[in-house]
């Protein structure tokens, strides 16, 4: 499928953005998620990236904390501003709301449950279009998955299918296809994402691109879109399977 121009619904998203931004910078790791994606979104390359699958859960698990813990403090011009954002996304949510019962906004998020799975999967999209040109966040997340793939503290259990691991437990190198490359050379400029040299053929055509994984296979990364910048093929070998975090420059718009 091609690629589309979407247009951003909801105006605030940026108080969600910081929610997820937070997150990963305090270390608030992947948990009440679907195993079985977070698998599929690790061993090879899906457009339901494993940043998706954060956004979602982290949202839902972030609000259902707070409507359990504030509830007796949201009042109901609260819960409308929540329809009405709802309604921005074509969501028609169950409207009743009693403010006098007892953990009344609780009662509304929990009959509401499903409205708001399905709001923060429409609202991830454009979180991650805005995240996953944040380099610097995308070491600091594909950090977070990688202590999942790892596993060394045996919290997890996942699903991994043996045919996508090697005999150490990383997973094994799949091919990149074009949409995720593309993707990645327009978002790094056709930069080396760690010396900045330029790698569009315009100015040099002897420079040759190298697509890398942030968190190198070998060190427990994945093959997911998010886990893939652009470098030359100098800085490229240099790093080998070392973690790196790349440089962030920016050319000034006057």
């Amino acid at each position: 499928m091609s690629s589309q121009l979407i247009e951003y619904k909801y105006k605030d998203i940026y108080k969600f953005l910081s929610i997820i931004q937070d997150s990963v910078e305090y270390d608030v790791s992947f948990w009440n998620f679907n195993e079985e994606m977070f698998v599929d979104a690790a061993t090879k390359f899906n457009k339901t990236t494993l940043l998706d699958i954060y956004v979602t859960t982290t949202l839902f698990n972030y609000y259902h904390n707070k409507f359990k813990e504030d509830g007796d403090c949201i009042e109901s011009d609260e819960i409308d501003r929540w329809i009405e954002i709802m309604k921005e996304y074509e969501i028609i949510p169950a409207e009743e709301y009693d403010e006098d019962a007892d953990d009344a906004s609780l009662v509304w998020f929990e009959k509401n449950i499903a409205y708001f799975e399905d709001l923060f999967n429409k609202i991830s999209p454009e979180l991650v279009h805005i995240l996953f040109n944040d380099k610097q966040f995308l070491f600091k997340f594909n950090s977070l998955v990688q202590e999942i793939v790892k596993d060394e503290e045996k919290n997890y259990n996942l699903p991994w299918p043996k045919e996508s691991l090697i005999e150490d437990g990383t997973i094994k190198r799949q091919p990149i296809p074009k949409w995720v490359t593309n993707a990645v050379y327009h978002r790094d400029k056709g930069h080396c994402v760690f010396c900045n040299r330029d790698l569009t053929g315009l100015v040099n055509i002897l420079r040759q691109s190298n697509y890398d994984h942030i968190i190198p296979l070998k060190q427990f990364g994945t093959n997911d879109p998010c886990n893939i910048q652009l470098t030359c093929e100098e800085c490229n070998k240099s790093k080998g399977a070392q973690l790196k975090m790349p440089k962030y420059k920016y050319q000034s718009w006057w």
